[in-house]
């Protein structure tokens, strides 16, 4: 595995290695960031957090975008947009750190996002002058609240199969647009819809700016959901809505790609911002453990609630030091692409779409650590956790929508492995050639764990689970050709292999440098608890994987090298996450600037 200085690729972490003093980390944001997060928690705990229950109550139509144009005089709305409209022109891990900390809001996280992204971002990249003038000032200081209408009742996952339709009226000066759109963020009060539709008989969709006030919009009533309770979900129907052809954003059948892009940087703004959430509901659960008292102690001191506090408090952590090494190396291609040459809008674009591995990767692993982190509060809260009383049941019911919007966790998976595929074929990453190097050698040396030389036993083992999986991938593209798509339970074995890999070196790569500052001991036990849960899954996938399609005698051959490959120190797993669980009792919370002093 070679150290490539310059920039890296999406998918490129499964070839090369990056020093971890490259590897940006939470604790390496400046004082002008911690300032901006700093006004952000100190507006929420005093503008949204104290109205939560008014927000869900859904009486108060009018609240939540009160509250949007609040945040849009204090700057929250325009992160990443340029000066010149009115935004602060943020790099993109600022944004991702309000993504953040907004997370622990429930349904304002929901209208704050869509606002934001899905909403605002089409604009930003694709609009032109006059419309940027007209529109993205007003997004940004709140005077005007987007929506964005892709999803219809036959078209989710697929989205470009929408049968909504745009035709040009008899002088061309006009587009009427025909057409329902269903689970629709923000729709109820939004002035501005970023509506896609498909222009006469083209294969792709086109995007169209609608003004609420334009005549032929209804709505149904407001979507009765399980949770996000408070945010605006309605059903729009579009009849005979006429709007200028200056209305158009973007290019004709250019929508499709609009949303793909857009798509790919809510993917990796959820992953972060379900961490708001995760690290509420770990600080109330240890708190709520140290007080409930049973059998003459706190419940706090039993074993089974410590290893519960653990593995949520390690997945957070994961959680964390993936989504910020992601955006990280998005934000430094962004630079190396400018230096190039090209224009900001184009290198950002450029940028996460080379990313959409890590973007995918961060919504999958975010939206599934913050379902185990709720669950396992509500259950050491108990029977006060099904209450309403408590502060568990809201966030139990908000988490559970992160796995489905933004591309279902599912779609996420075939899209992390089939567009690495794509990208071997086409040269882009030599993903394929490595694998074929591995098959032919049939061989992967075994690594040797010393506790004296923990960090780099570990890279040694990541260096295997690594060419485990060009192994097995190679494999898989023999066998299965151009018909691998269609084997969705091996894709999504393979998914959670790289996910795996992606996982435990980020959280490595970030335990190694703050340790090399700090020298605390936890960092180790943080370590070792994520290379045991996770090796664990990255195995099951691996003999799951190859017993799909390898015939017995393969299958045997191929689980002894991958078992050899990956044997790795058996840690005592009770003992680290007690001391986990009782570091952050000491504590009594965590941190969300955490530097383990």
């Amino acid at each position: 595995m070679k150290n490539d200085k310059k920039s890296v690729i999406g998918g490129e972490f499964l070839l090369n290695d990056t020093d971890s003093e490259n590897v940006f980390t939470m604790e390496d944001f400046d004082s002008d960031q911690r300032m901006m997060a700093e006004s952000c928690i100190d507006f929420l705990e005093r503008e949204i957090i104290p109205l939560t229950d008014k927000i869900d109550s859904k009486n108060h139509p009018e609240l939540m975008p009160n509250l949007l144009k609040k945040s849009g005089e204090l700057g929250l709305l325009g992160l990443s947009i340029p000066e010149e409209y009115g935004g602060m022109n943020m790099s993109f891990n600022t944004s991702m750190l309000i993504a953040d900390i907004v997370g622990i809001t429930g349904s304002y996280s929901t209208a704050y996002g869509a606002h934001t992204g899905i909403a605002t971002l089409p604009l930003k990249y694709y609009g032109n002058d006059d419309q940027k003038e007209k529109f993205l000032k007003g997004l940004v200081s709140g005077d005007i609240k987007g929506a964005y209408c892709l999803t219809e009742p036959d078209s989710g996952s697929d989205a470009n199969s929408g049968k909504s339709k745009a035709k040009l009226n008899l002088d061309k000066s006009k587009y009427i647009i025909n057409g329902q759109k269903m689970w629709i963020s923000n729709g109820g009060f939004a002035d501005l819809f970023i509506v896609f539709a498909k222009i006469d008989n083209d294969k792709n969709l086109t995007a169209f700016l609608i003004e609420k006030t334009r005549d032929g919009i209804t709505m149904n009533p407001e979507e009765e959901k399980l949770g996000i309770k408070g945010s605006s979900t309605r059903q729009i129907f579009f009849n005979d809505v006429e709007i200028p052809v200056e209305n158009m954003l973007g290019e004709r059948e250019g929508g499709f790609k609009i949303a793909l892009n857009v798509l790919n940087i809510g993917r990796i703004k959820l992953g972060a911002g379900v961490l708001g959430g995760c690290r509420g509901i770990i600080d109330n659960s240890i708190k709520y453990s140290q007080e409930r008292i049973q059998f003459n102690v706190p419940i706090a001191s039993f074993g089974a609630i410590k290893q519960k506090l653990a593995k949520m408090v390690v997945q957070t952590f994961s959680c964390e030091s993936i989504c910020y090494r992601a955006g990280d190396d998005i934000e430094k291609k962004i630079i190396e692409l400018q230096n190039d040459g090209k224009e900001l809008n184009d290198s950002e674009l450029e940028a996460i779409e080379l990313f959409s591995v890590e973007c995918a990767i961060s919504k999958i692993y975010g939206s599934e650590i913050l379902d185990f982190v709720v669950d396992e509060g509500l259950q050491i809260y108990g029977g006060m956790g099904f209450s309403e009383e408590a502060p568990m049941a809201r966030p139990y019911r908000d988490a559970r929508i992160s796995r489905i919007y933004e591309g279902t966790n599912e779609i996420n998976r075939m899209l992390i492995v089939g567009t690495l595929l794509k990208r071997s074929l086409k040269k882009e990453i030599n993903l394929l050639e490595e694998a074929m190097k591995l098959i032919n050698s049939n061989k992967i040396e075994s690594c040797i764990y010393d506790e004296n030389k923990h960090f780099k036993s570990t890279y040694d083992l990541i260096s295997n689970l690594k060419k485990c999986l060009l192994y097995i991938l190679g494999k898989c593209a023999m066998h299965f050709k151009d018909k691998i798509k269609s084997e969705q339970e091996v894709m999504m074995n393979l998914a959670n292999m790289i996910i795996s890999i992606y996982v435990i070196e980020s959280t490595i790569k970030r335990c190694e440098k703050v340790y090399n500052s700090t020298k605390n001991e936890i960092l180790i036990d943080i370590s070792k608890s994520s290379i045991y849960y996770n090796l664990s899954s990255f195995r099951n996938n691996a003999i799951e994987s190859i017993i799909c399609f390898m015939e017995e005698n393969n299958q045997d051959n191929t689980e002894k090298l991958i078992e050899s490959a990956i044997n790795f120190k058996r840690f005592n797993i009770k003992n680290i996450n007690r001391n986990i669980a009782d570091y952050f009792l000491e504590k009594k919370n965590y941190k969300i600037f955490n530097n383990f002093s």
